[in-house]
Formats: C-alpha cells, sequence, structure tokens
C-alpha cells in the first residue's frame, strides 16, 4: 500500500539530508581551519610591522618634534585657513538658509492666515443663509397648519 513506500522515500530523503549536512559540516571545518592559519599569518605579521614602526619611529622623534616647533612659530598654516574658510561658507549658508526659510514659513503663513479668513467668511455667509432659510422654512410649516 501506499504507507511503505512513502516510508521508504522518507527514508531516502533523511538519508540525503544528512549526507548534505555532513558536507557542510567539513566545508565549515576546512574554512575554520584556513581561517585559523590566515589569522595567525596576520597577526605574525602586523607584529613584525609594528616591530619595524617602533624602531623607526625612535630614530624620527627628534626631526618630528623640530618640525613641529617650527610649525608653531609660523603664521596659521594652510590647514587653519582651510578650517577658517569653511566656517565662512558654513556661516554665510546657514544664513541664507534661515533668511529663506524664514521668507518661506512667512509667506505660507500668510497664505494660510488669508484661506482661513476667507473660510471663515465663508462659513458665516452660510450659517446666515442657513438660518434664513430655516426662519422661511418655519413659517411656511406655519401657514400650511393653519
Amino acid at each position: 500500500m501506499g504507507f511503505g513506500r512513502d516510508l521508504k522515500n522518507s527514508h531516502e530523503g533523511l538519508l540525503k539530508l544528512q549526507d548534505w549536512e555532513l558536507k557542510l559540516l567539513e566545508t565549515v571545518k576546512r574554512f575554520m581551519t584556513l581561517r585559523v592559519k590566515s589569522d595567525k599569518e596576520y597577526a605574525a605579521l602586523l607584529l613584525s610591522m609594528t616591530q619595524q614602526t617602533e624602531k623607526q619611529e625612535a630614530a624620527d622623534y627628534v626631526s618630528t618634534v623640530s618640525k613641529v616647533s617650527c610649525c608653531c612659530n609660523s603664521p596659521p598654516s594652510r590647514g587653519v585657513r582651510d578650517k577658517q574658510q569653511v566656517k565662512k561658507s558654513y556661516q554665510s549658508l546657514h544664513h541664507q538658509l534661515e533668511s529663506h526659510n524664514h521668507k518661506v514659513t512667512r509667506s505660507d503663513l500668510d497664505k494660510m492666515k488669508a484661506t482661513y479668513r476667507q473660510l471663515s467668511r465663508d462659513a458665516n455667509n452660510a450659517k446666515e443663509k442657513y438660518l434664513e432659510a430655516l426662519a422661511k422654512g418655519s413659517f411656511f410649516c406655519h401657514q400650511v397648519k393653519v
């Protein structure tokens, strides 16, 4: 009957799934082994680079200090001027944006106020017409009843 065939297919499916999982685990194991190896090589290279840099820094320390002291005694460097220029341009752009924002906000606010006033007038006129119509309607109702 159908139950035996379905059970056999399920068993084969489970075996295939287990084989696939084993292959995946083997691949992960190979990857992790290569990763550990490359991390060890990277750490060793970093160590050698820092040791070489420390040797060079000891020799260059005196010349670096003298260069810095020369720069401190001279007029503002190009970097300082660049920073000042950036600050000026930022302030200028900020001022322009503020004025534009104020102008747009003011004009939008004025438009909305005018619209509000017009709609308020329209609402009052409609209310007056409604009250007039209501008064006429009640007048007609009294005439019809009599």
